[in-house]
């Protein structure tokens, strides 16, 4: 009796289960191909859960009607470290993460927005090279669309110094020709015109020297001797250039300034005699004391030269308005001071100076003044009406220290750059200094306290008795190598 109940029971269940797949079966319709398709509506049932052109099995789900899925996977790419985060152009830089996959094509690494070269791609490093002059800022990578940002790059500046003109290790002299073909006999000053022609002050050949941008050297003024007349020149030192290309001689052992128009007109600016004196006045009548530096400020109000007069120990300032070259002391003692020379900080009239030099003007406008004896590089204030002490703290050689600690032997010539660097040729160190923003003082070329001529890397390059220096343009730095008779060019990258 019990089996016969149990017996029943199961008959009952297999009822209600045929029942349950019969319906199911008259639910659903057929498509060409003898699929069961779940919507008897769908006309396209056969593109219901796989793509016909997909040959793969592996992922046809047959509850899936969205054949755009059906393709693999791509797993966003993870950027984890960086190595090295600091070093100079080239350096090969590894970046270690994830999904970076193996197409160089596909990857892309910039060092602060400009592009390095990827040397090697596995799917979790990268090897790329520092391009040169990326400068400091982020890195930045891009893999097969996605976008990730690491670390900043602490870039470290090259300087690389090469014979740009003049004839090196070799007696002076005086010829024409291209680059390292021509002769210079002590070359003091450099200037550039509009046109990227560089103009040298040839102090022992009295003349002034043209390079153009292909280095091709020739005499733009004087005739390789000596004079007093128009045209020429008595062991000239100093240059500016303004706005229209006429050039501003300060023509040294005969006291007065001179200025050359582009066509070769000359024309006497102020001071002149046999021996050095101290007048102010109208031009024709003011005398220098061996004029050594010329600084030119154009403005809206007219314009002005500052002359270095190196052995009155002042900087005399010269107005060229309409022509009427009026001859002043600016700073520093006056004519009717007899004991001129010395060392103080103060108002303009009270200031005192060394054997003054080279001169530039710094982004904020003051003028710097590379005081010669006293071994240190002065300030203006031309809003205060002051003079202060910029860099330097006595005879020597001290560097990678702050400007006020920093030492120099004297120091002759000054430039400064559109991104605030402040380049000085430290003449009796024979090497190039810089004083960054930050006001910090570093040696970029030449050994210290070691004269000689080699090109090659800032430190292992040599200079003899550097004077003028000159930034020419981004990545550029000129400098007239006066012991060794060449012009030098310092390339930055």
């Amino acid at each position: 009796m019990k089996t016969m109940k149990t017996i029943g029971i199961l008959r009952l269940r297999d009822i209600f289960l045929l029942l349950v797949l019969l319906s199911l079966a008259l639910s659903c319709g057929s498509d060409d191909n003898g699929m069961d398709c779940p919507d008897p509506t769908n006309a396209n049932c056969d593109q219901v859960g796989d793509d016909p052109q997909d040959d793969d099995p592996q992922d046809d789900d047959p509850r899936d009607d969205d054949p755009q899925d059906d393709d693999p996977v791509v797993l966003e790419p993870t950027l984890s470290s960086v190595a090295p985060v600091t070093g100079p152009k080239h350096t090969e830089v590894v970046i270690t993460g994830e999904n970076f996959g193996t197409d160089a094509t596909k990857v892309s690494v910039s060092f602060n927005g400009t592009p390095g070269e990827v040397l090697g791609v596995t799917d979790t490093e990268v090897t790329v090279k520092v391009p040169a002059r990326a400068y400091t800022g982020p890195i930045t990578m891009e893999v097969d669309g996605f976008d990730l940002t690491g670390p900043e790059f602490v870039y470290e500046l090259t300087y690389t110094v090469e014979t740009f003109a003049g004839t090196p290790e070799e007696d002076p002299g005086y010829e024409e020709g291209t680059g390292t073909a021509a002769k210079f006999n002590q070359p003091y000053d450099l200037a550039k015109d509009s046109g990227g022609n560089i103009f040298v002050v040839d102090r022992n050949n009295h003349a002034i020297r043209k390079i153009t941008p292909d280095g091709e050297v020739s005499t733009f003024a004087g005739n390789g001797s000596w004079g007093r007349e128009n045209g020429e020149y008595l062991s000239p030192q100093g240059l500016a250039i303004d706005g229209d290309d006429n050039i501003y001689v300060a023509d040294t052992e005969n006291h007065r300034i001179v200025k050359i128009t582009p066509s070769g007109d000359w024309t006497l600016i102020a001071g002149g005699g046999l021996v050095g004196g101290y007048v102010n006045g109208p031009g024709a009548g003011a005398r220098f004391n061996y004029p050594t530096a010329i600084l030119l400020e154009e403005g809206s109000g007219g314009s002005t030269l500052y002359v270095t007069d190196q052995y009155n120990h002042a900087i005399r300032r010269i107005s060229l308005d309409e022509g009427q070259y009026t001859v002043s002391t600016y700073a520093g003692p006056g004519p009717e001071i007899t004991e001129r020379e010395g060392y103080m900080d103060g108002g303009l009239s009270d200031a005192r100076f060394s054997y003054p030099t080279g001169m530039a003007k710094s982004g904020d406008g003051a003028i710097l003044i590379a005081d010669y004896d006293n071994h240190r590089i002065r300030a203006i204030d031309q809003d205060a009406g002051t003079v202060g002490t910029f860099a330097g703290s006595d005879r020597g050689y001290v560097n990678d220290v702050p400007r006020s600690e920093a030492k120099f032997r004297s120091p002759r010539g000054v430039s400064v750059a559109g991104d605030g660097n402040i380049y000085i040729s430290d003449r009796l160190n024979h090497c190039i200094r810089r004083i960054d923003p930050e006001g910090n003082v570093t040696t970029i070329a030449g050994l210290p306290e070691s004269s000689g001529h080699v090109d090659g890397l800032g430190n292992v390059a040599q200079f003899t008795s550097p004077a003028g220096v000159l930034q020419g343009g981004e990545g550029e730095i000129y400098v007239a190598d006066t012991g060794n008779h060449t012009i030098r060019k310092i390339i930055i990258d």
